[in-house]
Formats: C-alpha cells, structure tokens, sequence
C-alpha cells in the first residue's frame, strides 16, 4: 500500500523522537537503527526511506535537540509576562535549579542535549561537532539574557556565559557518572554546583 505524505512525514518525525530518547540515553554507539526503528514500531527497511544514514539521523537529532536547549534557556522568561523575574527567585536561578537537579540527571533521554551528548559529540564527525558549537554558544547566550534580566542595573559584559554552562553540564555529567555507586555524593555535586553558580549570581557583577 502507497504511503501518503501526511504518513511519511509522521513516520520521519517517530524515527527523530525515537533515536532522540535512545541517543540521549545511551549514546549514539550503543543504539543500532534496528533499535530506533523498533522503538517507533516501523520496520528496519524503512529508514532508508527517511535517512541516507545514521550518521544523518544523528545529526539530525543534535540540530533538534540542541535548538530545543537553547529555546528552554530563553523559555524562563517567558515565565513573566513583563520580563522581570518574581522578587522570590531570579530567572537564572530558577533555570539552574531545574537544570541542575536529580530529575534531570535521572532522566537524560528527556533532558538537555547537551549533557547527554556532549563526549558522543566529541567523537564523532565534524558535522556534528559544528552543530554542538551553534548549540553550546546558544545556551551560553541565552544565560547571559538571564543574567541581564535578573540585574539590569549591574555592569554586564555581552558575551555567552560559557562558565556557567560548563559548571552546569559538567555537575550532570558528573553526578551521573556516580550516581548508581555513590548516591549522596551525586547530590552533593549537584547541591554544590547550584551554590556555586547562584553565590556568583548574587556577588556584586554577577
């Protein structure tokens, strides 16, 4: 029976979301297309149809989901409709707080590309590791928005903030990598990074 467009499109869309779960969870290395077709209950045959490779698959998935981090940084402001953070608690400090948190940790396959990707992203192909610089200085400008936001009377310097998106990444990366062995030390990366970034915040200059 003839796909119609409308199907084939649907299909495409199941493939991305799909290989964005499982990437995201257990790497592109680990997860074979018969997996991602599986998961999107299609056949193994049918992603040639979609993809020329799973090499274009995955880049697909970073071009997503990396545009989706970015978005999620600048999606805290819209939170206010006026654009000025609640007396209780600034813009980046809510961001942190969601971001570097156990849920997140615990749940790469619906988090942030970035901190599931980023050593995947290092080993492969210099297509994908373009897409992660768009990705990285993205998130990284959208957390100096932030950091505007919350002092827009202090002296800011308008460039991405590339140290607080390290410090954010590495805590997840890192409380992952123990979190099985050492539970109270992965909270503890976790807690002290939230501190860390939100004690700066706070200092004079941010």
């Amino acid at each position: 029976m003839r796909v119609t467009r409308e199907q084939a499109a649907a299909n495409r869309e199941q493939v991305v979301v799909s290989a964005a779960r499982q990437f995201r969870k257990h790497g592109f290395s680990a997860v074979s297309i018969s997996d991602v077709m599986k998961a999107a209950g299609l056949t193994h045959g049918g992603f040639y149809g979609h993809f020329s490779s799973k090499q274009a698959l995955e880049s697909e998935v970073c071009r997503r989901g990396l545009t989706e981090s970015v978005a999620a940084v600048d999606a805290v402001m819209n939170d206010e409709p006026d654009g000025v953070p609640s007396a209780d608690s600034s813009f980046l400090r809510r961001f942190v707080d969601e971001y570097v948190s156990a849920d997140h940790r615990d749940a790469p396959e619906d988090g942030c590309t970035v901190a599931a990707l980023a050593c995947d992203a290092g080993r492969s192909e210099p297509e994908i590791q373009k897409l992660f610089v768009d990705g990285i200085t993205g998130m990284a400008g959208s957390l100096a928005r932030l950091r505007r936001q919350d002092s827009p009377d202090a002296e800011q310097h308008d460039v991405p903030d590339l140290a607080t998106l390290s410090s954010m990444v590495g805590a997840l990366v890192l409380s992952r990598a123990v979190a099985s062995a050492d539970p109270a030390l992965a909270e503890e990366i976790l807690a002290a990074t939230r501190e860390r970034i939100e004690s700066r915040a706070a200092a004079p200059g941010g």
